[in-house]
């Protein structure tokens, strides 16, 4: 992967616990609860990963902050959603405006790692593969056994203390 850009998914993708936390407020308990895969943390680092993610603009500082915080690692780049945009037309928006006069346009040259299967087709349409995170994790064996056979969760070690 070390050739590619992975575009890399917050929500359901990146976050594991997604469908326990999207609806806790205030947003800074929302973060607090907030567990990242540390499997898919290991296998993307050293990579070149741009974050491209539905959530809304104003809570990208603190969703970074939380990551780095949680995990030690922090994206190349990220965009989060600053037109109030369905997840495939906020990706496609962001790859237009600022991935691809950056990067360039070959499809070649991106690996996305995408929860939304309809956001994974809006991909494929530019060449771009993509897959989902239990797929994708399947490509790195040795992380899942290091792993003990369990995708342990990154907690903040400060609230557990």
């Amino acid at each position: 992967m070390k050739d590619r850009i992975i575009l890399l998914d917050l929500n359901y993708t990146l976050v594991s616990n997604q469908e326990k936390t999207r609806m806790i407020r205030p947003f800074t308990s929302r973060l607090r609860a907030e567990e990242y895969r540390k499997d898919l943390v290991e296998a993307i680092k050293g990579n070149r990963v741009i974050i491209i993610t539905a959530r809304p603009s104003f809570q990208g500082n603190q969703s970074l902050e939380n990551i780095k915080r949680k995990t030690g690692w922090e994206p190349m780049e990220a965009y989060f959603n600053d037109l109030g945009l369905e997840p495939p037309s906020i990706k496609e928006s962001i790859l237009q405006r600022f991935v691809f006069p950056k990067y360039g346009r070959d499809g070649k040259s991106y690996f996305a790692v995408e929860s939304n299967p309809r956001t994974r087709a809006m991909y494929y349409r530019y060449g771009i593969p993509a897959e989902p995170y239990d797929k994708f994790i399947q490509r790195f064996p040795e992380i899942v056994l290091k792993m003990n056979h369990d995708p342990a969760q990154l907690e903040l070690d400060l609230f557990a203390q």
